[in-house]
């Protein structure tokens, strides 16, 4: 059985923001994968096949399809961990997905939170007033029940935005932020990141 701990946590972090998980017993099909951009993403894919590795103790496949870089795993035991002991869901996710109950105190969540941020989050500066590289970190989901999660997780120790975006013929978009120096700072000593590409403009705020 798998050890509940920071490591498996962002694992599940990066699953949920840009991960499938494809469970068909009759079919015997058993495996999670997740997608990048193989421009930019080829350092972090390797970094989470080192993750799946130690966690697994098995090696993933990295290729390139459909102009996407994506990470495969087959492991029967380690997905129906997923669905049966966490509750994960499989298949079309997006718009229900949430972290599992189990991850429930603040040093597992902020190792989940940061798999989150590295999938399907960003980190940008922007002008505000008087200063041009004003930083914010943005997590985007079309699952409401996350981005509440999320926010919640957040609030006694930043200053969290919450946002929803509606638009007719496309689904809700739910966005929770971190914006401003302290913040921004605050979050890289305490959450960090693993996805080296998300600090490219950061330089910038030091």
């Amino acid at each position: 059985m798998y050890k509940l701990n920071k490591k498996l946590s962002e694992l599940i972090g990066i699953i949920i923001g840009d991960g499938n998980i494809y469970y068909n017993p009759k079919l015997r099909k058993y495996y999670f994968e997740i997608t990048g951009d193989p421009k930019l993403e080829r350092s972090y894919f390797e970094y989470i096949s080192n993750l799946v590795q130690e966690i697994i103790h098995k090696k993933p496949s990295i290729r390139i399809q459909d102009r996407g870089l994506k990470l495969r795993l087959y492991s029967k035991e380690f997905i129906e961990f997923l669905i049966k002991k966490l509750n994960f869901p499989y298949g079309k996710k997006s718009e229900i997905i949430t972290i599992p109950k189990k991850i429930n105190n603040w040093n597992l969540l902020k190792y989940c939170i940061r798999g989150i941020t590295d999938t399907d989050g960003s980190l940008f500066l922007s002008k505000k007033e008087n200063n041009l590289n004003y930083p914010s970190i943005e997590i985007s989901t079309n699952s409401k029940f996350l981005a509440l999660q999320i926010q919640k997780s957040l609030k006694n120790k930043y200053r969290v935005c919450f946002r929803k975006f509606s638009k007719i013929g496309i689904n809700d978009k739910y966005v929770v932020s971190v914006n401003g120096v302290i913040m921004v700072k605050k979050w890289i000593r305490e959450i960090g990141f693993s996805n080296k590409r998300k600090l490219t403009k950061i330089n910038k705020i030091y």
